[in-house]
């Protein structure tokens, strides 16, 4: 018996891709939150995060947190996870985006479609509980960059 081998073969004719011009600004840029702290106490600041592309975007937000000068890594390690934070969006509505720790900020979804040309301004709140007040966090310092990323979204 002969076997021949039959091949197959498919084109996909006419693929396009494109690319996007995918962009946002924040105002400030500079530190929003820049206080000392007492039990019990908020601080809180704004940015305005500004859709500058051509495509619509989703906005993401993460604290990257680290050591003040004179906090070893752990202490600030049990500081980022005793400030309470709270994210929201201002409007006439003001629309909570985030309610937790600020170790637990980490790439949360703030706005879910920032329209080109448009801007939201996101309000940031950080207080230190008042069940926080022990030995453990006096003294103690982090230094916080909130770092907001786009994706683009339909």
């Amino acid at each position: 018996m002969i076997q021949l081998a039959f091949t197959f073969a498919q084109n996909s004719l006419n693929n396009t891709m494109d690319t996007y011009d995918l962009a946002i600004s924040i105002n400030p840029t500079t530190p929003i939150i820049n206080d000392v702290m007492e039990v019990g106490q908020v601080v809180a600041g704004t940015i305005a995060v500004a859709n500058t592309g051509l495509v619509n975007a989703g906005v993401y937000l993460t604290a990257d947190w680290g050591p003040s000068t004179g906090t070893t890594d752990r202490e600030s390690t049990l500081l980022a996870n005793a400030l309470a934070v709270s994210v929201f969006i201002s409007g006439a509505t003001p629309t909570q985006s985030y309610i937790g720790n600020l170790i637990g900020l980490i790439d949360q979804p703030v706005i879910a479609s920032l329209i080109t040309g448009n801007s939201e301004v996101v309000a940031i709140s950080v207080a230190i509980p008042d069940d926080r007040s022990g030995p453990t966090l006096l003294g103690k310092a982090v230094n916080t960059d909130f770092v907001f990323v786009a994706v683009s979204v339909a």
